[in-house]
């Protein structure tokens, strides 16, 4: 993500005021450049904004609620995080096969069966908004996945299922590959204090900004969308 990083991208959810800057102690491109470079890889503590400045402002951006265009064709993959002291999440993403949007994430501490069903609520949820934003058709859902014993629950709750070594599923690789570029420079693990609702809000800004590079992004409270795709793989 870095080297495709483009600072217009949060200029222009600052712009739409997504972020009140009030008092205004810093200008609006000044907010989004050191946003912009701090999601690239640069440490909080080196941007241009103080450290707990910066670290406000990309939480309110963890708040946006999006939607992005569905295919109905998806790969499904989780991959381990690090905290202090050996602590381990889960970070699960559904990504679309066709769209490169990531429609889904979510972290858990263990993975099971029943987290698949999770998956499958929420993806149900944002194939429902993708159709009324996007007006698109999903005739037919299909997961890609690996053989991780947990993908079994596809067959239990009758969902159509495909385990993928390669090909297709390396798009949710894809996903994981830029985030794990992005968390080399923090030494594979969150700062001490992290928890998983802190986890959870910095992924929710790094997938927000993932999905506007990758594919046209709804702003749900703003009815707008953005479509920057400044990027092909």
């Amino acid at each position: 993500m870095g080297t495709r990083w483009k600072v217009p991208v949060l200029t222009q959810l600052l712009l739409m005021e997504y972020i009140n800057l009030s008092p205004r102690f810093y200008s609006k491109e000044t907010v989004a450049s050191a946003l912009a470079n701090y999601v690239s890889g640069l440490s909080s503590w080196r941007t241009v904004l103080p450290h707990s400045t910066l670290l406000y402002y990309h939480r309110r951006l963890s708040y946006v609620k999006y939607a992005v265009p569905l295919s109905g064709v998806y790969a499904i993959d989780e991959a381990k995080v690090r905290l202090i002291k050996g602590q381990y999440y889960y970070v699960w993403i559904v990504r679309d096969v066709k769209t490169k949007g990531i429609p889904f994430f979510m972290i858990t501490s263990v993975r099971s069966g029943v987290h698949v069903l999770v998956v499958l609520v929420n993806m149900k949820r944002a194939e429902e908004i993708a159709r009324r934003v996007f007006k698109v058709r999903m005739d037919k859902v299909i997961y890609l996945h690996d053989e991780a014993t947990a993908y079994n629950a596809f067959s239990w709750l009758n969902v159509e299922h495909e385990k993928v070594i390669f090909n297709e599923r390396d798009y949710a690789e894809q996903g994981f590959r830029s985030l794990k570029h992005r968390l080399a420079s923090m030494d594979f693990h969150f700062p001490w204090n992290s928890n998983k609702l802190t986890i959870v809000r910095w992924l929710s800004t790094f997938f927000l900004i993932y999905n506007i590079l990758y594919t046209p992004t709804y702003l749900l409270d703003k009815e707008v969308i953005i479509n920057v795709n400044v990027s092909n793989e």
